[in-house]
């Protein structure tokens, strides 16, 4: 097993205080959003051992690359209305901005790698996001409820994914009599009146260990909370509002899917009295374990990466990570919250 150092991404949406204090150190006064553990380039986890080492030792160097990027996540407030792409639209992308010579750390640079984001959300605490459209009755009962008369017609003439292409190219729509609490939540911090975008999606509210699994094309944004965060190992994102990042309304359009969705939550499913998985169609397996005693994990897979979100497991504390070999056992005692991701 190798215990890792994880990348810390000092986004602006970050909460100050939640990661550090799950990691029990001294907050820094810059706002923490999420910590990587993977092999992409943007963000590369260490051997925790070669800290201390004139040069450090990267996972990448030792494993190869991981088809997956394991992170924690703190938002503060609202991320931008995001989408991202599949694989053959981040390789189309991808060679389309390398032949216009774009440089990879340019600001408007859209597609930072040739891969697909597929991501599963797993709360930790009480988490909000926006996820996927609803169909054209909901969004008609939402814009009832929320007064927004305007917004109404448009869906009843053009269906939810007109509406909200209208209300991303900047259409001027009467600002609703009662707004939803998603839109105050994103007025609260962006005042920008593209969040009539809520009313046409779900409005999610997950409860700790309540997941969410977004697959190409979802759009979304994670509006509050404290999160484990699985995904492809691509940093590609599409953004279309609330962000002072650069926004391609046209690729965004080409990317997203504006069809309706249903509940977008992956409800965990109970395999012993420890141990949970989430089923869907995510091209990564993720388990949950409440351990209070010896729990013994056995790599199966050919990547397998263990996360403490809660408590102490052996050498793992809370906010932790490790990298475990295919067909390595683990043998960890203690009471923790203890989850596996493999591929």
């Amino acid at each position: 097993m190798l215990l890792l150092k994880g990348v810390t991404q000092n986004y602006s949406w970050g909460d100050r205080y939640a990661l550090p204090t799950l990691l029990d150190i001294t907050a820094d006064g810059r706002p923490w959003a999420e910590i990587w553990y993977g092999t992409h380039s943007r963000g590369q986890a260490q051997i925790d051992d070669s800290v201390h080492l004139p040069a450090p030792t990267y996972l990448v160097d030792e494993v190869g690359d991981l088809p997956f990027i394991v992170k924690l996540l703190a938002a503060a407030q609202p991320l931008s209305l995001q989408t991202h792409p599949s694989a053959e639209q981040a390789a189309q992308g991808f060679a389309r901005e390398e032949k216009a010579g774009v440089p990879h750390n340019a600001k408007h640079r859209v597609y930072a790698d040739d891969r697909a984001k597929p991501e599963m959300i797993v709360a930790m605490t009480t988490f909000e996001a926006l996820c996927g459209f609803v169909d054209d009755a909901t969004s008609l009962r939402n814009c009832e409820v929320a007064g927004a008369s305007d917004l109404a017609a448009r869906v009843r003439a053009d269906g939810v994914a007109g509406a909200a292409k209208a209300i991303l190219r900047g259409e001027t729509f009467a600002a609703p009599s009662t707004p939803s609490d998603a839109m105050r939540q994103l007025n609260e911090h962006y005042d920008d009146p593209r969040s009539l975008i809520a009313l046409l999606m779900h409005h999610v509210r997950l409860q700790p260990g309540e997941a969410l699994y977004l697959d190409a094309g979802n759009v979304h944004t994670y509006l509050y909370g404290m999160a484990l965060e699985v995904q492809g190992s691509s940093d590609n994102v599409v953004r279309a509002a609330f962000t002072d990042k650069h926004v391609d309304t046209d690729e965004f359009f080409r990317v997203a899917s504006f069809a309706p969705i249903a509940d977008p939550r992956v409800m965990p499913e109970r395999l012993s009295p420890v141990s949970s998985a989430y089923r869907c169609a995510a091209p990564f397996q993720v388990m949950r374990h409440e351990l209070n005693g010896t729990f013994a994990v056995t790599a199966n897979r050919t990547h397998t990466m263990l996360v403490c979100t809660s408590g102490r497991a052996g050498s793992l504390s809370a906010g932790s990570a490790a990298y475990v070999a295919n067909g390595e056992t683990v043998a960890l005692d203690g009471t923790a919250t203890l989850y596996t991701v493999s591929a």
